[in-house]
């Protein structure tokens, strides 16, 4: 997502220093613009969108290329996403507007999205504005947000007919294979760009995320994905969605990210059947390694993996005979190195399956069998009496935050009034 800041002034010497701030910003804006070689396919004939595209069948005999082939079936099923707010800053208030990218998966207007992208002020903003493909733009409401997986789900009502995503099977996606990005890179103005790239990687791990969490499990493209690109779709050379695009590196070139679709579709499936995803829960309280081990005097056993410290009755880990004091290493293949990547994993099982569980305990490595059941953490009032303590102490720590960078604010905006 990319975001732009529009700065009110109380004064005109301030009024004369953002004009400049800004006009450096817009420089820099203009050199990077610039610098991306991007095509944005124009629609031919009217620009209403028309279900019929998807209906496009793709051919390497057809007199177009396999990306503009893609950009015609796929194009109208995607849509820009615009948030606003207002954000504090060294100046004061700040006029905060966010634009990313999404795709529509259902005809009753369901919209795949990253989870930051509908995010300002580490707060989900439920209001949004969808741009359609003939730029027409509707309310949109988030109805679902989780920003482990940076996953969300937006919803607009309208008459129009939608054109559908058509969604593919990353499973069988190959090193090579082709990859074509849609979406709205800086803002809307560069709207419905196309770039086009390769898969160049499967099941990477890319760690904690601005605006998101734990991110694994991830193709990795070299098609242009740039701020503003989040939320939109990876296409394979038949237009279907395989990935949402998420997460560039900053430090390199051609080197971009997507969550795989094959991970998102039965979480968009339960949302759309039920208005919410259920999320599979083992019952248990842990902590990260780092701070297990300032609890326990720098002592652990292992050091990747996730420290358990409370096990409730009836839960899936009490079922598996873990108990408080183990650390979990792995579930499945899947490594678990902290709290992020445990969520990020549990989205691959749904009730009723199993899976193998690596633990270590007084040093010694074991392995039980955790059966997914229909335990609801939401429902443990224990649980919740725990997890509520523990919001509360984040909330306090977070307002503490707060307030020290007000103050901070207020100290450096006074020295800056004041000449310093």
């Amino acid at each position: 997502m990319y975001k732009n800041n529009k700065y009110g002034n109380k004064n005109s010497g301030m009024g004369k220093i953002i004009i400049i701030i800004a006009l450096v910003f817009s420089l820099i804006g203009g050199i990077i613009g610039s610098a991306i070689t991007t095509y944005k396919l124009l629609p031919m004939g009217e620009t209403k969108t028309s279900n019929s595209d998807s209906n496009i069948t793709i051919s390497a005999k057809d007199n177009m290329t396999v990306a503009s082939a893609v950009a015609k079936k796929s194009m109208s099923s995607v849509v820009g996403i615009t948030t606003k707010g207002v954000q504090q800053s060294f100046f004061g208030q700040v006029e905060v507007q966010g634009v990313g990218s999404g795709v529509i998966v259902d005809p009753k207007g369901y919209i795949l999205t990253n989870a930051h992208v509908v995010k300002l002020n580490n707060k989900v903003v439920e209001d949004v504005t969808v741009r359609l493909n003939n730029e027409k733009d509707l309310q949109g409401k988030t109805i679902w947000a989780d920003e482990n997986v940076d996953l969300a789900i937006v919803k607009i009502n309208t008459k129009d007919k939608l054109n559908v995503a058509s969604l593919g099977d990353s499973d069988a996606l190959s090193i090579g294979d082709a990859a074509i990005a849609i979406g709205n890179p800086i803002s809307l103005q560069f709207s419905q760009t196309v770039t086009q790239g390769i898969i160049s990687g499967l099941d990477r791990y890319v760690g904690a995320v601005s605006g998101g969490g734990y991110m694994t499990g991830l193709i990795q493209t070299d098609a242009s994905i740039n701020g503003g690109n989040s939320g939109g779709p990876l296409l394979n050379a038949e237009g279907e969605v395989i990935g949402i695009n998420t997460v560039k590196v900053q430090s390199a070139e051609g080197l971009g990210f997507s969550i795989p679709i094959n991970f998102i579709k039965p979480i968009v499936k339960q949302v759309i059947e039920t208005g919410s995803y259920k999320e599979i829960s083992m019952g248990m309280l842990t902590m990260n390694l780092n701070v297990a081990a300032q609890v326990f005097n720098g002592k652990t056993d292992v050091d990747k993996g996730i420290f358990v410290y409370k096990v409730y009755d009836g839960s899936p880990a009490a079922g598996a005979g873990l108990l408080a004091g183990d650390i979990i290493t792995k579930i499945g293949k899947d490594e678990v190195t902290d709290n992020n990547a445990l969520k990020s994993i549990l989205y691959k099982y749904q009730e009723g399956d199993s899976a193998e569980v690596t633990y270590v305990r007084k040093g010694k490595e074991a392995k039980t069998e955790v059966k997914f059941s229909n335990y609801s953490i939401e429902n443990d009032k224990e649980a919740q009496k725990d997890i509520k303590a523990q919001e509360e102490a984040r909330a306090k720590e977070y307002q503490k935050r707060q307030e020290e960078q007000e103050d901070l604010f207020n100290r450096f905006r006074q020295e800056f009034e004041n000449g310093f």
